[in-house]
């Protein structure tokens, strides 16, 4: 019998907690006021990556994603 492995990917594009970061056009990334992705579950909106969303244990699905 075979095992299987399953792998759960939490992108942040899924998560209810994540946003893209406030970003001005014309502008050089490291003069950009956030991060191209932020997380909202608190009010310091620190900037994250998929890497950290992966494994953040307040990921949570945003039912208007599928």
């Amino acid at each position: 019998m075979a095992i299987t492995a399953v792998a759960t990917l939490q992108p942040m594009l899924a998560c209810k907690w994540s946003r893209p970061g406030y970003r001005l056009t014309g502008v050089a990334e490291h003069k950009q006021p956030e991060a191209p992705w932020i997380c909202v579950r608190t009010d310091a909106r620190p900037a994250v990556t998929n890497e950290e969303c992966a494994d953040c244990q307040y990921w949570e699905l945003d039912p208007k994603v599928r």
